[in-house]
């Protein structure tokens, strides 16, 4: 027969409740912190009709435990909740609640509410002298944390930070090398010497740049030129596109598959570059080591696009209290991926949703401060209610692998042969030089070959400076890719605005024919190179060849999504059949009179 101790504790934190939120839903740092042991944890598995991960680890380095982890319920700021059923050990079950309220702006109670059964005097031993006190330390985790000067560090975490600081010093002055400013390379420095293992473990550029107020093309460019530096190293995170949790990671592209399995969704997913291949970056191990140790992956640090999270048990209707919010967000039901709409609108008072074997039965659900799920089926369902956007700090493979300095310092990134890729939406440039057939003509093979060179210096320069890349060059042509429509446009813009001065460093005047398009294209390892193909391409190039010199072609629709003032240049719109096309196309030829638009 087996017997529970109970316990509830809270204390006021002087702290805003989103920073000690961000510190207790991190699990992984926490569990560390708290003395608690690593765990060995299996994919999910849908056992008993409910998903739960088999765990595994030694209590104390001696005493070995494996018990049923059930997935985590949780809302942001609210609580999080966390139940164990152990299989072998002296403990039979844990369930463990953290929850947070608001005091005021800037103070936070912190309450901790544990319910522990046993079956042994050993397992009892072990609660009140191991496991309880443990968890209790969560208080002093945060009151450590909220007490530390730098970015809410504790003092033990500050303790056990070693950096050599020999080779991050040597590191530092070949960045300070190349033009790099210099608050960029101090705050760099500032997160390797005294942020924790976790956040230096893996590092979202865009993220970094946020928290460190920087723009997106400049921490960009600072963490590709540290990693040829060998500050940081980068890895491809591989995203599952309904929990968007890394289900796996790859060191360089050519170890990206093509297809990858979730255990939680239970379902296998095709890899794009739009949305589930990220960059992160890590700091090299050689400057400072981190802990590789897993001590929880489960906690809604790892799900932050989640609001929140419930466990809805079989044939029952569970209620829940709702905080409504003015965010696009959605429904839905994990591992079957069920999802409706989740709408704010203002004054209703209570909503309900019907959950069944095949779907849900209501087309969308309505935010309530009284919420009513009701499960029709005979499993438990794990119902989350999220934000649609994907994560904006991510650094995709999609941007990334579009900017120059990403192929001119990893030249060697290219899938593995043989393998394609969706990489979404680009904007794809094709420049030519007009007459340069006759050009060798006149001038000869040596003068013409030196001028189209140095025509491609020019070129590159300025699509380096939007953002983009050359894809490669053909003859006297260039193709390039950007992610940004509109730095494809000014880009382009540029190159005919700075014509006359390109000209004036040239043997012979050059005149050079530009166009446009957008839309998905397929990435390919082609000779060693990352290079796209698609239709995208080929109309591309093709519009391109509806150029006179001296303009900017480009599809009629592209033109008026991008809602370019006619004042920036003389616009003619004209409509003609594409070589190899079907069909009439709309077009625009915009000869610029102006600089680069904003």
């Amino acid at each position: 027969m087996s017997k529970s101790i109970s316990i509830e504790e809270t204390r006021l934190v002087e702290f805003p409740i989103g920073v000690v939120w961000e510190l207790v839903s991190d699990t992984n740092r926490l569990n560390r912190y708290i003395g608690l042991f690593p765990v060995e944890f299996s994919p999910f598995t849908n056992r008993t009709h409910q998903l739960i991960r088999k765990a595994k680890g030694k209590a104390y380095g001696l005493i070995e435990v494996e018990w049923n982890e059930n997935v985590f319920e949780w809302v942001r700021e609210s609580f999080y909740t966390v139940e164990r059923n152990y299989t072998k050990g002296p403990v039979e079950r844990v369930i463990w609640k953290i929850s947070l309220e608001k005091v005021s702006s800037h103070e936070t109670n912190l309450t901790l509410t544990g319910q522990f059964d046993y079956h042994s005097f050993l397992g009892k031993i072990a609660l009140n002298k191991g496991v309880i006190p443990q968890l209790l330390r969560t208080f002093a985790y945060v009151e450590d944390a909220a007490a530390s000067v730098e970015d809410h560090l504790t003092v033990r975490e500050q303790n056990a930070i070693h950096v050599d600081e020999l080779i991050l010093q040597d590191a530092e002055h070949h960045l300070n090398e190349l033009s790099i400013e210099q608050n960029l390379i101090d705050s760099l420095m500032h997160t390797i010497r005294i942020e924790s293992d976790e956040a230096v473990s893996s590092i979202q550029p865009y993220r970094w740049a946020h928290e460190h107020g920087f723009t997106k093309q400049q921490a960009v460019r600072l963490f590709l030129l540290a990693n040829d530096a060998g500050i940081l190293d980068y890895e491809w995170s591989l995203m599952c596109p309904n929990c968007r949790v890394a289900k796996d990671h790859a060191s360089v592209l050519k170890d990206v598959k093509k297809t990858v399995h979730c255990d939680l969704c239970g379902v296998d997913f095709e890899l794009d570059f739009e949305n589930y291949v990220e960059m992160t970056f890590q700091v090299n191990a050689g400057i400072r080591k981190t802990v590789k140790e897993t001590f929880c992956i489960n906690g809604p640090t790892t799900s932050p696009h989640t609001i929140g999270q419930y466990r809805i048990p079989p044939k029952k209707t569970t209620r829940i209290s709702w905080i409504c919010m003015e965010e696009n967000l959605q429904f839905r039901v994990v591992k079957h991926n069920f999802k409706v709409p989740f709408i704010y609108e203002p004054n209703i008072e209570s909503s309900q949703i019907h959950i069944h074997q095949n779907g849900i039965t209501e087309a969308s659900i309505l935010q309530s401060p009284d919420i009513s799920i009701v499960n029709e089926s005979d499993e438990e369902y794990i119902v989350a209610f999220e934000k649609i956007e994907w994560d904006e700090y991510a650094l995709t493979a999609r941007e990334v692998t579009t900017l120059q300095l990403f192929r001119d310092l990893l030249p060697a990134e290219v899938l593995a042969p043989g393998m394609q890729i969706g990489v979404g939406k680009l904007t794809i440039l094709f420049t030519d030089l007009k007459d340069s057939t006759q050009l060798y003509e006149r001038v000869g093979d040596a003068s013409a070959y030196s001028d189209v060179q140095k025509h491609f210096t020019s070129l590159g320069s300025v699509i380096r400076a939007h953002d983009g890349t050359i894809v490669k060059t053909i003859g006297d042509s260039i193709m390039a890719a950007f992610s940004s429509n509109y730095n494809a446009l000014n880009a382009a813009l540029e190159i005919q605005s700075s014509i006359n001065s390109l000209n004036k460093i040239l043997n012979n005047p050059v005149n050079i024919k530009v166009g446009l398009h957008e839309g998905p294209v397929i990435a390919v390892n082609a000779n060693g190179v990352l290079d796209y193909f698609g239709r995208t391409v080929n109309m591309a190039a093709r519009v391109q060849q509806q150029s006179t010199g001296g303009d900017i072609v480009m599809k009629k629709k592209f033109f008026d999504e991008l809602m370019i003032e006619k004042s920036i240049g003389e616009v003619t719109e004209f409509t003609t059949q594409l070589h190899g096309m079907d069909s009439h196309i709309q077009l625009v030829r915009l000869n610029p009179t102006v600089q680069p638009i904003n």
